[in-house]
């Protein structure tokens, strides 16, 4: 099998939608958001798009376009760009976009595949541009992974090893980054053993993905910022019951399948497309499963609890403040949103052991009546399906196990990465200490109040304090918003060297807390922030 590697890239992108990570070194880095006019909202998008209005001025679906054309339509009243090898009229969009025109011009007349997976890589575009859609971009050569640069081509900023060669973009740079992992297969009577030599420390059982369908078996493991792939069409018949372990500090995964009968394979099977591959994780597909809606809690006014269970012969664990993204169609429009998987409760009897087997997620999903999506899932009854993808994320387990003092700073849903962290820290753990200040509008948006408060109540070493923009005269707690003076007196401890301060909201809140830790001295390796 050929050794798939791609340009060194950051994965996930610093200017992800779903988060932001101060650790490791890095600086705050948010993606720009701008307020929208009226009538512009995604949910208006979408009717646009279904209204038959003509975006792409008549030309739509027609054209081969080539790199010269498409180099000329790079204004704000006239802006295409291509993404995998199709070009789309963006100009009509630019008012829809959350991210602003700026952003987008930043891929007019070019090829904007890496741009576009590097901030929206989850994003189904053939469904949401499908009215902006020209052409296909016509390639005249395609540009080797090992060539160095041509004549007269200039430097540029979006080509990828998904994208097509244009007239102003850079040849690839030469293969670098992880090579294939070396694996091997063991046997007895009752089952299969498939040993991957990861070699990554840090390497953890829940960065291992199982799905088998129809004797095909499918292994995803996540390295770093790598994904490989092992892909085969097995020997013989395995049940769906799987053991991950991993050995601590040297990497090495052991996948345990039971055999369903007791014979001796001659082989582990055939391997399918893209068996025995790593490639960076930015550059994959993003693959979803329909899952089951098993139970709907109402965790508050506007706030629901859903248990989703993953399909027959998918094992998947979410690792600590991970998430995943959420796809639904709306009005035949594909629409997806991430979310971080919460337990399913903070008591220690009333967890469900079907998250630790991969087999089941939990999701805290707030519905807005105006939302687009959201909507959607409010509607969905026990039995119902969801499309939910492998999880990704850039929070390293090893970030929490150095600390002795975790500090969260929540808004709203912001509460739900911190959820598990709360619990590994509190239940599960018995030396740290964790302190989290909850900012809410009212107290009927204080999701799981009275959780927090049994928690509180029972162990000395979790404080929970809630702050409210909007409280009722007859609140006796804290007022207001996020400012210095709140944090100054919350944060507890003075030993900065083991401290790691979380932070979770709207983009707003993170910046404004992100902002204010910097004032208080605190540094970016102390600091992890999600970005929702």
């Amino acid at each position: 099998m050929s050794h798939l590697t791609v340009p060194v890239q950051q994965f996930p992108s610093l200017n992800s939608a779903q988060r932001i990570s101060t650790g490791q070194g890095q600086q705050p880095t948010t993606r720009n958001k701008v307020a929208l006019k009226p009538g512009r909202s995604l949910m208006d998008w979408v009717r646009l798009s279904k209204s038959g209005r003509d975006l792409c001025s008549g030309r739509g679906g027609r054209l081969e376009v080539t790199g010269e054309e498409l180099a000329k339509h790079n204004t704000e009243t006239d802006a295409w760009t291509t993404v995998r090898g199709k070009v789309y009229n963006i100009t009509p969009y630019f008012e829809y976009h959350p991210g602003g025109v700026e952003e987008l011009m930043r891929g007019a007349g070019k090829d904007g595949t890496q741009l576009f997976d590097e901030i929206h890589k989850w994003v189904n575009i053939d469904s949401m541009l499908e009215k902006c859609f020209i052409g296909k971009l016509k390639v005249e050569k395609h540009l080797s992974c090992t060539s160095g640069p041509k004549k007269g081509i200039q430097q540029g900023n979006f080509l990828s090893p998904n994208s097509l060669a244009l007239p102003d973009l850079p040849a690839l740079k030469p293969p670098s980054g992880l090579p294939i992992p070396r694996h091997d297969w063991f046997q007895n009577k009752q089952c299969i053993t498939i040993t991957v030599y990861t070699k990554w420390k840090d390497m953890i059982h829940e960065n291992v993905i199982i799905d088998q369908t129809n004797g095909r078996l499918r292994v995803t493991c996540l390295i770093q910022e790598y994904t490989y792939i092992m892909h085969l069409e097995l020997e013989e018949k395995i049940s769906g019951n799987y053991s991950v372990n991993v050995a601590e500090g040297t990497g090495k995964v052991d996948i345990r399948l039971e055999k369903v009968q007791d014979i001796q394979w001659k082989s582990l099977g055939i391997p399918c497309k893209g068996h025995n591959t790593i490639k960076k994780t930015i550059e994959t597909e993003t693959r979803y499963r329909n899952c089951c809606v098993l139970s709907i809690h109402k965790v508050s006014h506007d706030t629901n609890l859903y248990c989703l269970e993953l399909p027959p012969g998918t094992r998947m664990c979410v690792p600590l403040g991970h998430h995943v993204h959420v796809k639904a169609s709306v009005e035949g429009m594909e629409i997806s949103r991430s979310y971080t998987p919460v337990p399913s409760s903070l008591a220690k009897e009333e967890q469900d052991p079907r998250v630790a087997q991969g087999r089941v997620l939990y999701l805290m999903i707030k519905i807005y009546s105006e939302g687009t999506l959201t909507p959607v899932i409010g509607k969905l009854l026990i039995g119902d399906s969801l499309q939910i993808s492998d999880h990704e994320g850039t929070y390293y387990e090893s970030q929490y196990r150095q600390c002795t003092h975790l500090v969260l700073l929540a808004a709203g849903t912001g509460l739900t990465p911190m959820t598990r962290l709360i619990y590994e820290a509190v239940i599960q753990d018995t030396d740290r200490h964790v302190q989290l200040m909850f900012f809410n509008k009212t107290e009927e948006d204080i999701l799981w109040k009275e959780q927090l408060q049994q928690l509180a109540q029972q162990n000395q070493r979790f404080d929970v304090q809630y702050v409210l923009s909007e409280p009722c005269a007859s609140w006796k707690g804290l007022r207001g918003r996020i400012r210095k003076e709140l944090l100054e007196s919350f944060i507890l401890t003075k030993d900065k060297r083991k401290m790691l301060i979380c932070v979770c909201g709207p983009n707003p809140f993170t910046e404004a807390a992100l902002s204010l830790l910097k004032d208080l001295g605190y540094g970016d390796n102390m600091i992890h922030a999600f970005l929702g």
